[in-house]
Formats: structure tokens, C-alpha cells, sequence
């Protein structure tokens, strides 16, 4: 049910959020926004990301929303304000806020132990506030270590609290509410349309199915300029950890809703903000939900999103100047700029420029990006050609004990060397030497081996780990 603030909030909201862009600026502002967007064009373009979408806020007003590449690259489907990304971990914002609405309206203590909720967890040491403030790990609260499945385990708590499933309490609580009817729950709600059409009606169910037509499609930058196809997330439930889809335009009317303390009071949305302090009394880069920086006496707070590859997201808001910026992007590139110091993003850096806080992160971020362009360059690797029929005999299916018993089938076609795993999409294999292949999109190595006469066997590596299979067909 929507709180008596936020009923009465939601609909200025809307209607602040409608007016457009601000028409108020200055010919100076105009210029200034101008060269940033010549900025963020650039940067873009030496990462490779094909499509990137992107909303300036100031005052609770959006002052510049733009898409700008392509979020089909083969179809040539241009990006706007409202492509559809995965906005990944920025979903922790969200449970953040649900958390601290359960706190205001005095049904949940961030002391209480999360064993309460989960019985993963054997004794009573491990707080609800050392999840929310990444400070689980080890003793709880000695030291922040960011662990997004320990995070998850914050959606139980949700639940239990609201009586309803987590994606129920966040689409009733903030997504309807705030009108960002162009943000999904979770990539498959559709497909699991009849778990969910009871609760959230044919209605909903159709404009997701509707809204999914503007997904972005994923990609990888794989070095040397070639940006491969990557793989949706496979992820297929949203939690307090990730999940939710949207765009820079939805985000923007979240943003707004954040600013005018629609969601939770003033002071609560501030106790999110502050720094978590660890248990030898020293701040810590992560408050309640919120990364939190001290850059230069400011205090910018953010968070960043990442799949490893095919989406990837950043959002920060300084609020002391009233300002804002949502970046979604259709590659990995976006966050993956040294994302625990946000003023070393080259798009960050540009956009503090904006309001004179950028101070001396230009030449660091122009660092951070050109070594991550040549780590990819220098991480490519060179392809050989192996026969059709080598590759004929990997051909099979191979299962995987310690991958929850997860079944690739492999399968060679035109020369190219093809698998897909349970509940997976299809992705080609690269050879590397006539038995060991790789993916372009993932750290992981494929090894065939094979005693003669016998067929093969198949084992996947992954840094220091490797998984052994059980051919079964």
C-alpha cells in the first residue's frame, strides 16, 4: 500500500518530470551541455559501447536526456532516452529504499540479527545493516567487502516484512507509484507471465511484454576495436541484489522522487548516505545501499551496475549542488572505469566538470581509460582454424557436477564451434589450439581431451578453478 506521503507526492512527480526539459537555460548552459555531450560522445566511442543513454538532472530538473549510438548494432536501431537496459546492481538502490521505508514506518531494526530471516546464516552475529552496508563478510562489521549474493539475501527480508514477493513490493511501492512504466521487474517476467498475472494483472503483464521490444541487445569489447555479441544476464528473478530493466527517463522520475523525499523522509534518505562506520571506528566507502565518496570535502554518493559484459550502469547524485547523472550502457565498459573511485570514470569526471568539481581527476580518468583499453587489447587472443572434423568430434553432451549439474551441449556447424548450457543461449567457441577453445565475452577456457579411440571429455577452467564434466551423450 503507498504511504500517505508518497500518494500525495507521486502525481506532482509525474507532472514535474513531464514538463520536459529544462527550457530555462542559458545560452552559456547550452554550450557548457553541449561540449559535455561532445565529451561522453567521445568516450564512448573509444570504449566501443554501442549504445549509451544519458539524463543530467539539477534542481529536480532534467536539463539533458540523450541516447546516443545503437542499441541493435546489426539492425541499426538508434538509442534514445527510453532503450531498455538492465540497470544490474543500481537495483540495490532500490532495495535500499525499501529497506529504509520498513525502518521509518518502524517494522524492521537494522540490528536484528538476519537469522531471523534465513537459515544460512547459524548464529545471531550477522546484522540486517552489515548486509545493507556490504559488512557481512568475516567479523561483521570489520570491513567493507561488496558481495552482491549477500546482499541478496536482504530480498527474504523484504518479503517476510511486506508479506508479498519482492518484485510485488517494488512495483507497488515505487514503480507504478512513480509512473516508470518503462522499467520490467526482471528480463523473464513475461515468460513467467502466469506466476505473475494474478498479482500484477493482464495490463502490466502486456506493457512489459511491450516495453521489452526496446531492450538494447548486449554486447562485449573484446580489443583491438571489435565489439562482439554477448549474452542477456542470466538471471532470471529480480531481488535486492539486481534485476530490474528500465531507461534513463524512468530513472530520471526515480531520481526526482529520491530529490523531493517522496520515498522516505529527509533524514532517513541521509541516514543512507552516511558512511557505514566499521567496528575500529573507521569510514567506510559504502553507507546503506549507497556507495559514499569524500572527493575533495564534496560528498558525492552513487552506485554502478555490471554484468561482466552486456550492460553495465552508473548513477550519481551530488547532493549538496542538487545535481545528477543516470548512464546506461549496452557493454560492460561504462563501469568498469576503477568504479570504487567514481571521480576516475572519464564520464563522471566530466560531468563534476559540469559544476567546477572535477579538481584534478581528468588526467587519472583519461589514465584509467586508455590502460583499459590496451588490457583488452593485450588480453586478446590470437584464433587458429581446426578441422570440421576435430571440431565434429567434441560434438555431445557434457554434465557438470560442480555447475549445479548444468548440461552444455556442444555442436559444430559451418566450421564453427558452438554450445549452449541449461536454461542458456547459444555462444560460439573461439579455438586457440586445436583442443582448447575461449569465449569472447567470458574468462572462461574450454579443454577437449580425448584417449584414443574413446570419445571426448570435456573440462572448463576458470582462473584457479576448473570443472570436470561427465560426457553423457
Amino acid at each position: 500500500m503507498i504511504n500517505g506521503v508518497l500518494a500525495r507526492c507521486v502525481l506532482g512527480v509525474a507532472l514535474l518530470f513531464n514538463a520536459g526539459v529544462s527550457s530555462s537555460q542559458t545560452p552559456f548552459e547550452k554550450k557548457r551541455l553541449k561540449r559535455f555531450e561532445r565529451e561522453v560522445e567521445g568516450f564512448r566511442s573509444r570504449l566501443k559501447i554501442p549504445a549509451l543513454s544519458v539524463a543530467v538532472l539539477e534542481n529536480q530538473q532534467v536539463i539533458l536526456i540523450r541516447g546516443l549510438g545503437f542499441a541493435d548494432v546489426e539492425n541499426r536501431v538508434p538509442a534514445t532516452p527510453d532503450t531498455v537496459y538492465s540497470i544490474a546492481s543500481l537495483t540495490k538502490t532500490f532495495a535500499s529504499t525499501l529497506i529504509m521505508q520498513l525502518v521509518e514506518q518502524g517494522k524492521l531494526d537494522l540490528d536484528e540479527p538476519v537469522s531471523h530471516y534465513s537459515i544460512d546464516f547459524k548464529d545471531d552475529s550477522v546484522k540486517i545493516k552489515n548486509l545493507l552496508s556490504h559488512t557481512s563478510a568475516g567479523v561483521p562489521g570489520e570491513r567493507f567487502e561488496y558481495d552482491g549474493n549477500r546482499f541478496d539475501y536482504l530480498t527474504a527480508v523484504i518479503e517476510k516484512k511486506a508479506g508479498k514477493p519482492f518484485l510485488n513490493v517494488l512495483v507497488d511501492t515505487i514503480l507504478d507509484p512513480l509512473a516508470m512504466s518503462s522499467s520490467v521487474p526482471y528480463h523473464n517476467v513475461v515468460v513467467d507471465a502466469n506466476k505473475w498475472v494474478g498479482s500484477l494483472g493482464n495490463n502490466d503483464m502486456d506493457r512489459y511484454k511491450t516495453t521489452l521490444l526496446r531492450l538494447a541487445q548486449p554486447y562485449s569489447y573484446y580489443g583491438a576495436g571489435e565489439t562482439v555479441h554477448a549474452t542477456y544476464p542470466s538471471r532470471d528473478y529480480v531481488g535486492a541484489a539486481a534485476g530490474i530493466l528500465s531507461t534513463v527517463r524512468d530513472l530520471a522520475k526515480y531520481d526526482i522522487a529520491i530529490d523531493r523525499h517522496v520515498l522516505v523522509k529527509k533524514e532517513t534518505q541521509e541516514r543512507a548516505w552516511t558512511p557505514f562506520v566499521s567496528n575500529s571506528g573507521e569510514r567506510l566507502p559504502y553507507g546503506l545501499g549507497w556507495f559514499v565518496t569524500d572527493y575533495h570535502g564534496h560528498k558525492p554518493v552513487w552506485h554502478y551496475g555490471q554484468w561482466g559484459s552486456g550492460f553495465s550502469a552508473v548513477y550519481v547524485k551530488v547532493p549538496e549542488r542538487n545535481v545528477s547523472i543516470i548512464l546506461l550502457a549496452n557493454s560492460e565498459a561504462l563501469a568498469d572505469l576503477d568504479y570504487e573511485k567514481i571521480a576516475n570514470n572519464s564520464f563522471v569526471c566530466s560531468f563534476l566538470g559540469l559544476w567546477g568539481y572535477a579538481y584534478d581527476c581528468a588526467p587519472k580518468a583519461e589514465l584509467v581509460l586508455t590502460k583499459w583499453i590496451e588490457h583488452r587489447r593485450a588480453n586478446r587472443k590470437v584464433e587458429v582454424h581446426v578441422d570440421e572434423r576435430i571440431l565434429e568430434s567434441y560434438a555431445g553432451e557434457y554434465q557438470f557436477e560442480k555447475l549445479d549439474n548444468r548440461i552444455f551441449t556442444v555442436w559444430q556447424e559451418n566450421g564453427k564451434l558452438f554450445f549452449k548450457s541449461t536454461g542458456g543461449s547459444t555462444q560460439q567457441l573461439s579455438a586457440e589450439s586445436q583442443t582448447t577453445f575461449f569465449l569472447k565475452i567470458r574468462p572462461y577456457v574450454f579443454v577437449f581431451t580425448a584417449a584414443e579411440g574413446q570419445p571426448s571429455q570435456l573440462k572448463i577452467v576458470e582462473g584457479d578453478e576448473t570443472y570436470l564434466s561427465k560426457r553423457i551423450k
